[in-house]
């Protein structure tokens, strides 16, 4: 009887232990949440790649929570940061990641980008350079790039054949074809520019030879000859009709589709909104880079968005995060998704990859903007960076639209920024 009561209780146990192992099994997955702000098809997109990692191993679960917008996002971390109760990992603004770097939200990456989490030399070293100097801080990577993109130069190939003009590749040449366009009595303008116009004057500003911010921020160049030359001529061009903002058209993306402008300088990943009206007005498009201000060498801003994990995680957790960060940057994946998205690889490996050259081929509207990864740049970030863009957003329009004076406001950016700095 003993021995009855003994083996039924073994069975017991094992029936017990049988039944709950897969869920013990299960617990031992970590899991990895991850907020956003894709919407659309960039969040089917997200939760592809997603589910695609998951299925990938046994080790981590990442859970991707929607936040809506990058504002709504922004308010939950900080509303999350207080309460002591943030996810793993999330998507960042190229802002957020200083800011969130000082408050000890963010942790550094350098230690988890290793072999065991799926980071080999070569996938670190395939990073486009200009991708990685935007995400680090004292020396450290504090954020890894995601869903980045480049300005670009759209155009109207008709417009320019009507005054037997090539598509320019320096500022000066958007000059010329702005007067041949006049002596053709074509009253257009040839450049379009968004109403926010920062960028282009940074990034003219740069090709001159000023410093703007110098990647070490140790050098502010903003009020110098260097720096307001290219903002008096893009004031001139327009003054001379030979260039125009949005203005109430909110984008330019509408008025150079429908065949109001020669030129227009927007983002690679608005393609999707130039292409409609360029189907129904039948123009001929073209992309080009970025036309190069004096006797600069060709450069353009990246923008976009990086990914990021928090110090509040547990360490298996930030393993895990660095393990599907690792993912989505693998040739294919990272190809895929930009592919999809209208973003861009943000390696070498997938610029080269058979998915990336496939869509190109494909798609060459999209191929001057994988020409200007290699000699793109990050804007570099820091504390009071979003107060900055604020301010000299400001000052341009006051520029543009009541004549003030280019050095006078530029001089109270530079020293906004010095002051952001500790270089007063």
């Amino acid at each position: 009887m003993k021995k009855i009561k003994v083996l039924v209780a073994a069975l017991v146990a094992f029936s017990v232990s049988s039944v709950f192992a897969p869920l013990a099994s299960a617990q031992e997955k970590v899991q990895v949440t991850f907020w956003h702000a894709m919407n659309g098809p960039h969040q089917e997109m997200v939760t592809s790649l997603v589910e695609e990692f998951n299925a990938s191993q046994d080790t981590v679960e990442v859970v991707e929570q929607n936040q809506g917008d990058y504002s709504t996002l922004q308010q939950s971390i900080m509303a999350s940061a207080a309460s002591g109760n943030l996810p793993t990992m999330t998507q960042l603004t190229s802002s957020n990641t200083p800011d969130f770097k000082d408050q000890g939200l963010l942790i550094a990456l350098d230690d988890l980008m290793t072999d065991d989490n799926g980071w080999t030399t070569d996938l670190v070293d395939g990073i486009y350079p200009g991708f990685i100097d935007g995400v680090t801080y004292d020396g450290s990577i504090y954020a890894i790039p995601f869903s980045k993109s480049v300005r670009i130069m759209y155009v109207n190939e008709d417009m320019l054949a009507e005054v037997g003009a090539e598509i320019p590749t320096t500022w000066q040449e958007v000059l010329d074809l702005g007067v041949a366009l006049d002596e053709a009595g074509i009253d257009k303008p040839a450049m379009g520019l968004e109403n926010s116009i920062s960028m282009e004057l940074e990034t003219m500003a740069r090709q001159n030879g000023a410093a703007w911010v110098s990647p070490d921020l140790t050098e502010v160049e903003i009020a110098s000859e260097t720096a307001t030359e290219p903002a008096q001529f893009i004031y001139d061009l327009i003054a001379a009709g030979h260039a125009r903002t949005a203005g109430e058209d909110g984008f330019m993306s509408g008025p150079f589709s429908s065949g109001e402008s020669a030129l227009y300088i927007g983002s690679s990943a608005g393609l999707s909104y130039v292409l409609p009206g360029i189907e129904e007005s039948g123009i001929t498009l073209a992309t080009a880079e970025l036309p190069v201000f004096g006797e600069g060498e060709p450069l353009t801003l990246f923008a976009g968005n990086d990914l990021g994990v928090f110090s509040s995680a547990t360490e298996e957790e930030q393993a895990g995060a660095a393990q599907f960060m690792a993912f989505l940057l693998e040739a294919e994946n990272t190809a895929r998704w930009a592919s999809e998205t209208g973003y861009l690889p943000i390696t070498v490996q997938g610029t080269e990859s058979e998915t990336w050259t496939a869509f190109i081929a494909e798609n060459p509207l999209v191929e001057a903007a994988t020409a200007e990864l290699p000699y793109g740049m990050s804007q570099p970030g820091y504390v009071g960076a979003s107060e900055v863009f604020n301010e000299i957003e400001m000052a341009i329009e006051r520029i543009l639209l009541s004549d003030a004076d280019i050095t006078v406001e530029f001089q109270a950016i530079e020293d906004l920024v010095k002051g952001h700095l500790g270089l007063e």
